[in-house]
C-alpha cells in the first residue's frame, strides 16, 4: 500500500517540480532582460483584451458586457484593460522577478512619494495648462465665456478620475519600469526616446475604433510616435527632478492629457485650432526650460 501510494504521488510531485523549475527559469530570463520581458508580457496580454472592445464597438461581437455609462465609451474601457489586465501584472511581474520584493515595495513606494518640493508640483501642475494657453492666444485663438464654478469642479473631478483610474498605474509601468531602467543604461534622452515607441505602439489599436484606414493608421502612428516622443522626454525630466516620484509623472502625464484633449482645461477655455500645435510648443519649451534650469541648480 505504502509504495503505491509513493508510486502515485510521484508523478504529482515531478509535475509541481517541473512547473517551479519553469517558472524559475522564467523568473531568470526576466531578470537578466527586465525591459523585454515586460514588453512581450504587456503585448501579449494587452492586444487580445484590447480587442473585445474594439470588437464590439464595431458589431463584430455582443457588447453587453459593457458597461452602459455616459462618457465610458470602448476607448476608455479599452484603456482600463490594457492598464489593469496588462500593464500592471507585467510591471509587477518584472520588478519581483529582477529586484525581489523589496523591489516591488520600492516600486510601490515610489507610485506615492509627494514629497518633491513646491516648485515642482507648480511646474506640473500650472506649468503645462499655463504656457500652452499663451502660446494659443498668440495663435490667434481667443478666451470663450464659461461658468467659472462648474468649469472648475468638471477640470478637477476630470483630473483626478483619470490620474486614480489610467495614467497612475500607466506611469508605474512605463515610468517605473521601462524608462527608469533604460535611463540607467541609455541616459536620459536616449531612454524616453525608446520609451516612446513602445509606448505609442500600445496605443495604435486605440484608433481602431471608429473608422480607420490603412492611410489614417499610418498617419495615426507617424502623430503618437512624434507626440509620445515629446512626452516622455518630460517625463523624464520630471522623474530625475523628482527623486523618481511615480506620482508626479503621473500628474504631470494627467495634466498633459487635460491641456491637450477636447474635454481639457485649454479647449474649455479658448475658441479655436491654435491650442492643438501650441500642446505640442509647450511641451518642447517647458521640458527644455525645466531641464536647463534643473541642471545648472545641480
Amino acid at each position: 500500500m505504502n509504495s503505491i501510494g509513493v508510486e502515485q504521488a510521484a508523478p504529482g510531485r515531478i509535475g509541481r517540480r517541473e512547473r517551479s523549475s519553469r517558472v524559475m527559469r522564467l523568473r531568470g530570463w526576466t531578470a537578466r532582460h527586465p525591459v523585454t520581458a515586460f514588453l512581450a508580457l504587456a503585448f501579449a496580454i494587452a492586444c487580445p483584451v484590447m480587442s473585445l472592445p474594439i470588437l464590439a464597438a464595431h458589431g463584430v461581437i455582443a457588447d453587453g458586457w459593457m458597461p452602459a455609462i455616459p462618457g465610458v465609451g470602448a476607448e476608455r474601457i479599452a484603456s482600463v484593460l490594457m492598464v489593469f489586465v496588462a500593464l500592471v501584472p507585467a510591471a509587477l511581474w518584472t520588478t519581483w522577478a529582477a529586484d525581489g520584493p523589496a523591489g516591488v515595495r520600492v516600486l510601490v513606494d515610489r507610485m506615492f512619494r509627494w514629497r518633491v518640493g513646491t516648485g515642482w508640483w507648480l511646474v506640473i501642475l500650472a506649468g503645462l495648462p499655463t504656457l500652452t494657453l499663451a502660446l494659443a492666444l498668440l495663435s490667434g485663438d481667443t478666451f470663450k465665456r464659461v461658468d467659472v464654478a462648474p468649469f472648475v469642479i468638471g477640470q478637477i473631478v476630470g483630473l483626478v478620475v483619470n490620474l486614480v483610474l489610467i495614467n497612475l498605474w500607466e506611469e508605474t509601468a512605463w515610468s517605473g519600469v521601462v524608462q527608469t531602467r533604460l535611463e540607467r543604461r541609455h541616459g536620459l534622452v536616449r531612454a524616453a526616446l525608446l520609451t516612446a515607441v513602445p509606448f505609442a505602439l500600445i496605443h495604435l489599436p486605440l484608433q481602431l475604433i471608429g473608422d480607420f484606414s490603412l492611410a489614417s493608421l499610418a498617419g495615426a502612428l507617424v502623430a503618437l510616435l512624434v507626440i509620445c516622443a515629446l512626452v516622455r522626454l518630460m517625463i523624464g525630466v520630471y522623474l530625475r527632478g523628482t527623486g523618481g516620484s511615480i506620482l508626479a509623472v503621473a500628474v504631470g502625464h494627467t495634466i498633459f492629457n487635460r491641456s491637450n484633449n477636447d474635454e481639457g482645461v485649454v479647449a474649455g477655455l479658448l475658441e479655436g485650432d491654435g491650442r492643438k500645435l501650441a500642446g505640442l510648443v509647450a511641451v518642447l519649451v517647458l521640458t527644455a526650460v525645466v531641464a536647463i534650469v534643473s541642471r545648472r541648480r545641480s
